[in-house]
């Protein structure tokens, strides 16, 4: 099952409705978890996303990581290492990088759906923003949980019993 977070402009007008479906048209989500494109593509990803400061140190990082393998004296093995770590990092930390910059050009991250299909996730998000005006920017965020759960909305109770509704 995928995870996406949801991220809404932050500087959208809720006062007016037209200002409300304007945010809500544009809403991103994003997928939590491993990305394939993230570690093929490294910083090329985060340029094909539109995140050009992210991406543009994270072609210098990866630059300075590639001279400094070649410049030091070290096997072809802890070469390609180093390399396949690095594709690791960014394959695990593609999608955070992707909330980061996100959340540096006026987005905040709204709610997490939960499920299988990404158009389905959508239909229940925007179902639900339609409800409760009180899942707008600002409020407690709207967690969707899978099919045949309740969802629930406040905040997040961190253990294995995360229903914290129920009296002891």
């Amino acid at each position: 099952m995928a995870r996406y977070t949801v991220h809404i402009p932050a500087n959208a007008d809720s006062t007016r409705p037209d200002g409300r479906a304007e945010a809500l048209e544009r809403a991103i989500f994003v997928r939590d978890g491993w990305s394939w494109a993230a570690f093929f593509l490294g910083p090329l990803w985060l340029l094909r996303n539109r995140h050009w400061i992210t991406g543009v140190l994270a072609l210098i990082v990866t630059g300075v990581v590639f001279v400094g393998l070649v410049a030091l004296p070290v096997s072809e093995a802890a070469r390609a290492g180093a390399i396949i770590l690095l594709m690791g990092l960014w394959g695990l930390e593609g999608s955070s990088l992707r909330r980061f910059a996100l959340a540096r050009t006026g987005y905040t991250e709204e709610g997490l759906v939960v499920g299988g299909d990404l158009d389905a996730l959508e239909q229940r998000f925007f179902a639900e923003m339609g409800e409760d005006s009180s899942g707008f920017v600002g409020s407690a965020p709207v967690v969707t949980t899978p099919s045949g759960s309740a969802p629930y909305r406040g905040v997040p109770v961190i253990g294995l019993f995360p229903d914290s509704r129920k009296p002891s």
